[in-house]
């Protein structure tokens, strides 16, 4: 599992609205990596949290002041948003 990986599950969750709705609606991280495997991405869990606090720790404050879910969360860190 690598950066490419959950980036390709990102960019597929931003073409779809179901999956995005499921996205959102995710729970923690563990419900996440099981919605990205069913749908053919495997995301390694410590690298999703690893890269994940990366990107929020470089984020602006009125970027993380938008992020309400772990949905939200992911999209932002990964490149993608509900607006693309």
């Amino acid at each position: 599992m690598s950066v490419a990986s959950i980036q390709a599950f990102v960019a597929r969750v931003a073409d779809d609205v179901a999956l995005r709705d499921k996205l959102h609606a995710a729970a923690g991280v563990d419900d996440i990596v099981a919605l990205a495997s069913e749908h053919g991405h495997a995301i390694d869990k410590t690298v999703l949290l690893r890269e994940h606090a990366k990107a929020l720790g470089s984020a602006k404050d009125h970027e993380l002041a938008g992020i309400n879910s772990w949905g939200d969360a992911l999209m932002h860190c990964f490149g993608a948003s509900d607006n693309e």
